[in-house]
């Protein structure tokens, strides 16, 4: 075991900038490079340290004011991935150049410096070479201080065929022919930034023409004949670059912003200075044939990375434990700033049933604070998870609602004022809104920051009084130590007020018969349970509740089922007042609880259990119409997909199957229909899908127009309930029949699946070394993520064994949590199966 000084590079010399060459040979898989580093030594050395890894390190000299010194010995440790360089003499302390030349391999793993492939519209395979360095794999590309507290400007320069585009961080300064057909392309420099934030891409790609905003050309780069589909994010990066520099304060930091759309690519996207990288689903669309969720996706990422340009990159963590800040908080900008670009899509509200996902990991006993001390690369992986993205956002967006938004603004732009162009640590965060608003922020973040778990908040009428007490939650029950300072909002009449639920607890006066609406506008990172007498005054009173309020109070229900503090059956029941509901986001919260109820019921139970989701859900549809109205909120459109799949799936309703088809024939076809009837479609069809449906969906994945339509058959294939079906399903992603980016998610589906989702994990376990090579080490834990599902006889011991034998050392923790709530998940079907079989067995 290495300790977390092995890991850590000596500061005795630091960069201050890097002169980089790199020469891709994409025919080959391999690339070339040198480097001229302008570093500040520090004291007296004989050494060199810095990062390299999977690198052919050759020839390099230190040249300083007295002459050049060259590099007597160049060790490479694996384990650390350092190399040292051995100095004849020492060296004083200064300014020196160090020239490095190296030589490496194209990645196949979407990590450091790989290989992305596509097909032409002839067929043929064309190569892009691409990065991505997030958190440590810079060093696998070029020798570097890969640490981010590290900065330097770098001046990349690009050797590439004349032919193929070539981009970077920098805008293009030079191009000069070299020979061969290739071309030396220099950029401009960047700002002194963090090595994981280097980007460059070559190959047989396209730009657009550039977007001016406000002196910035913002382009987006895509494959060619895609160019159709750049319009919206060409759209989106404009609104997202205005907004954020109104918010900051601060003008766009550097000269150019590229958003890049790769055929392969790891996470959703990559904040790298000006040349952005994304999956191309999530840059690339068509808003006549996106759903109002796709296309929310899109927005979502598009903003969230050019978040980052100000909170991320402009000013940066001093190491990986400050990983969550950085995301967090570009998720937090993300929401705010397509809110603002899309106010009808209400992102706030659907912003709870993201961070409905936080609490379930988080009410885990194998949850983590959101700071932790982090050492290796491994550990830094480990970082970007829900609870760094959302449960952080979570709780930012609770304090700008405790201090106000004008206070928190304040406190940003001082933050990023004082810190610009370089590192900080989470409490000059705190520092900064405490210094504008005056509140005690160090004080009630901490509590929020450095403990896992949150709280439940029990509210209990009294005498004219409402008591509020605070234990922590957990799914698994019981009970475990946690105290927080809980700034939440309560409503006792029609206006909000702030209250600071301290570990203490707190008492309100509450007047007779009136609800009082603990967790006002639901912005807390709490649950509330109330006793019964205030229930019963809540749910008489639904109308008064705000969407949000109303969505939370579900999914409170929910997790206290769950949890087994009230029964599944009376979680049925419970959902039938909201038979008027009208907002899309209480009726996901409804869903989700059902759609477990659902894989719990077998024949005549589970027909029972259909017969009353179509009670529940056919007056909603019909209160909304079958099919689009002209002008009607998108929102409404997305109410209609989920509530006609849910009636299709859950319902099995046969009036929706048949329109279903209809519906996903057209969209073959290429006739008009509503994307989110087409989405809701898609999904019915697989669940009672037929061998020639299959044969289908196979060539839809490749042949629809849009990433977002392939996307949605590809992953639908998981959802076919015929075991033959499903096992050809599951092979595709050992082939080229499945992009390595997707498999993963493709694997976890298919694990979910409700009729043989033991299938695709035995065959997860028999070829997981084939898929370990395959995917980028980043996302193997999702291909296990469906597990969870997986809750019947011995199928718990089975997962939790079969992990003790083959650990995925980034994910660790990761794979813990889906352990644990796969026992969670277990136990509720023991605890539930035997009361829900034997209330819809008999008449409802």
């Amino acid at each position: 075991m290495t300790d977390a000084s092995g890991y850590r590079l000596p500061r005795t010399v630091v960069p201050r900038r890097y002169d980089l060459v790199v020469e891709p040979d994409l025919d080959a898989g391999t690339f070339r490079g040198s480097e001229d580093v302008l570093v500040e030594v520090r004291e007296r050395v004989d050494a060199i340290v810095l990062n390299a890894a999977v690198l052919e390190v050759s020839g390099g000299w230190l040249e300083g004011p007295d002459g050049r010194l060259g590099i007597s010995e160049v060790r490479l440790d694996p384990e650390t991935e350092r190399a040292h360089l051995r100095l004849p003499d020492p060296v004083e302390p200064g300014e020196w150049t160090l020239h490095l030349d190296f030589a490496g391999q194209l990645s196949d793993r979407m990590l450091g410096f790989y290989r992305s492939t596509y097909r032409d519209e002839r067929g043929v395979t064309r190569t892009v070479a691409t990065t991505q360095f997030q958190s440590t794999d810079a060093r696998r590309a070029f020798p570097c201080w890969d640490e981010p507290d590290l900065k330097a400007v770098f001046g990349i320069t690009i050797v590439a065929p004349d032919q193929r585009l070539a981009i970077s961080n920098g805008a293009e300064v030079d191009r000069v022919p070299v020979g061969d057909g290739r071309v030396r392309i220099r950029f401009s420099d960047t700002m002194p930034m963090s090595t994981y934030l280097v980007a460059f891409v070559v190959g047989p790609m396209e730009a657009t023409d550039p977007v001016d905003v406000d002196g910035v050309p913002l382009r987006v780069v895509h494959v060619p004949g895609r160019g159709h589909l750049t319009a919206f994010a060409l759209e989106v990066g404009a609104f997202c670059l205005r907004f954020f520099s109104g918010y900051y304060g601060i003008p766009y930091p550097d000269r150019k912003m590229d958003l890049v759309a790769l055929p392969d690519f790891p996470q959703g996207a990559m904040e790298n200075v000006g040349c952005v990288t994304f999956r191309d689903n999530l840059l690339l669309v068509d808003p006549e044939t996106a759903t109002q969720p796709e296309l929310a996706a899109v927005a979502d990422v598009i903003a969230h990375e050019l978040a980052h340009m100000w909170f991320g990159d402009l000013v940066t963590m001093r190491w990986w434990n400050g990983t969550w800040l950085n995301e967090a908080f570009a998720t937090f900008m993300e929401v705010l700033a397509v809110d603002a670009y899309r106010p009808g899509w209400e992102r706030w509200t659907q912003f709870l049933r993201t961070r409905s996902v936080a609490f379930e990991v988080d009410a885990l006993r194998s949850t983590r604070s959101i700071e932790y001390p982090v050492r290796s690369p491994d550990e830094a992986a480990g970082m970007f998870d829900v609870l760094t993205y959302t449960k952080g956002a979570a709780v930012l967006r609770m304090l700008e609602q405790y201090l106000g938004p004008d206070r928190f603004r304040e406190g940003i732009r001082r933050y990023l004022v004082a810190h610009r162009f370089g590192n900080t640590e989470t409490h000059d965060l705190w520092d900064a809104l405490e210094a504008v608003s005056g509140e005690p922020v160090r004080r009630i973040m901490d509590g929020w920051i450095w403990q896992g778990g949150y709280p439940i908040v029990i509210a209990e009428l009294g005498n004219g009084t409402a008591r509020l007490t605070q234990e922590r939650f957990l799914l698994s029950g019981g009970s475990e130590p946690g105290a927080w300072d809980v700034p939440l909002l309560i409503r006792r009449g029609n206006g909000a007020e702030p209250l600071l639920v301290e570990p203490r607890g707190a008492t309100v006066a509450v007047e007779a018969g009136q609800p009082l609406i603990v967790n006002a506008g639901a912005h807390a990172f709490a649950r509330v349970r109330y006793d019964d007498a205030l229930l019963a005054r809540i749910t008489r009173a639904l109308d008064r509740l705000s969407v949000d309020e109303r969505t939370q109070l579900v999914d409170d229900r929910w997790a206290a089922t769950l949890a087994g503090q009230a029964s599944a059956v009376g979680f049925c029941r419970f959902a039938e007042p909201f038979v008027d509901e009208t907002e899309l986001s209480v009726w996901q919260a409804i869903l989700q609880g059902l759609s477990w109820c659902e894989r719990l019921l077998e024949a005549g139970s589970r027909e029972g259990f259909r017969a009353w989701v179509r009670g529940l859900l056919r007056p909603a549809i019909d209160r909304i119409g079958w099919g689009p109205r002209a002008g009607e909120p998108d929102l409404v459109r997305a109410l209609r997909g989920t509530l006609v799949g849910a009636l299709g799936v859950l319902g099995g309703d046969p009036e929706v199957e048949a329109l279903a088809r209809r519906i996903v024939e057209d969209d073959r076809a290429g006739r008009p229909a509503d994307p989110s009837l087409v989405a809701a479609a898609v999904a019915v069809v697989a669940t009672s899908g037929t061998p020639e449906d299959h044969e289908r969906y196979l060539e839809a994945r490749e042949s629809a127009p849009t990433p977002q339509q392939q996307l949605r058959y590809l992953y639908a294939l998981a959802d076919f309930r015929d075991p033959v079906l499903l096992d050809r399903t599951i092979s595709l992603v050992l082939s080229d029949g499945v992009r390595p980016q997707n498999a993963p998610h493709l694997l976890a589906r298919a694990i979910a699946n409700r009729d043989h989702g033991e299938r695709a994990w035995r065959f997860v376990k028999e070829h997981w070394a084939e898929i370990e090579r395959r995917v980028a080490p980043s996302t193997f834990v999702y291909a296990v993520d469906g597990l969870r599902y997986l809750t019947g006889p011995g199928q718990v011991e089975d997962a939790a064994a079969f992990l003790a034998e083959h650990p995925i050392p980034q994910s660790s923790l990761q794979v813990q949590q889906i352990l644990e709530r796969q026992r969670v998940n277990a136990a509720f079907r023991q605890r539930s199966a035997p009361e829900l079989a034997a209330a819809f067995s008999a008449p409802t």
